[in-house]
């Protein structure tokens, strides 16, 4: 008799994708950044409020206008704001370290073996980055807003986590937090070091937004298009700032996203393992 013939699994997106999130849930790296990224925004978006509220009236006689000077007129916004600045390199690192540490482990040989359609790898592991940022920016965000409400409330600055402005600014720094995410996993896909990808990826959101404003005639005006620079915008009050500039920087850094998956991608798929 023929031996019956088993039938194998089909290879489907989600079955990638679920693939792709389950290495990304089982690397250390992906716990030590996040754990590390949330803890930071906290401490520093959180610490710095309650050592204001905190500090003795001879030194700091009105802490609400030392608030308002430092956190904006809605200092609960504020602090959603550096959570999401203070977040932001880690969430690089984490995009990084999800595509770079493959190549030298051997990993990647063996995920592109079970899975030969490189396009669709690529594509679920920006998603799986973008999914990882927008859960750091979201757990940062939020813890450091319901931290520092009990000494807001004191002064009369307290506000709701389903304040129209709080969710809009929230779920722009989430959207911030995701594309950096995508962006950064792109880019460092491009390099073989797992050093390298990170020199570019910080080099880009980082170092090149505080040195191109010191270069006389354009350097001001380029560094305003640069993805972490314009993505900033995202997160800001659309009652403060207006929806244009809002509108603009999330355009821009949607822009470096589709355009970093892209080459990566191109990258991706006609490079040797």
């Amino acid at each position: 008799m023929s031996a019956t013939p088993v039938a194998q699994p089909r290879l489907t997106a989600s079955r990638v994708i679920r693939a792709e999130w389950i290495k990304a849930a089982t690397v250390r790296s992906t716990y030590w950044t996040a754990g590390l990224a949330i803890a930071t925004a906290v401490l520093f978006a959180g610490g710095i409020l309650y050592a204001v509220t905190l500090a003795p009236a001879s030194d700091v006689p009105d802490p609400a206008a030392v608030l308002a000077e430092n956190y904006g007129p809605a200092p609960s916004l504020g602090v959603l704001g550096y959570a999401f600045m203070f977040a932001y390199a880690l969430v690089a690192v984490a995009g990084v370290l999800l595509v770079g540490p493959e190549r030298s482990t051997g990993l990647l040989a063996a995920t592109l073996a079970a899975a030969p359609r490189r396009s669709l790898v690529f594509a679920a592991k920006l998603l799986v980055s973008g999914a990882v940022g927008a859960g750091i920016g979201a757990v940062a965000a939020v813890a450091s807003f319901l931290v520092v409400q009990p000494q807001l409330g004191r002064l009369g600055l307290g506000a709701s986590l389903v304040d129209a402005q709080v969710v809009q600014v929230l779920a722009g720094g989430v959207v911030f937090l995701a594309l950096i995410g995508v962006i950064s996993t792109a880019i460092g896909s491009l390099f073989r070091s797992t050093a390298a990808g990170l020199g570019a990826v910080l080099g880009l959101l980082m170092v090149a937004p505080a040195i191109l404003p010191l270069v006389p005639g354009v350097g001001p005006a380029v560094a305003g298009w640069l993805p972490s620079t314009a993505g900033m915008m995202l997160f800001q009050s659309a009652a403060q700032a207006g929806w244009p500039p809002i509108l603009t920087g999330g355009f821009v850094l949607l822009a470096w996203a589709v355009g970093a998956a892209a080459l990566g991608g191109v990258r991706f798929a006609r490079r040797d393992v």
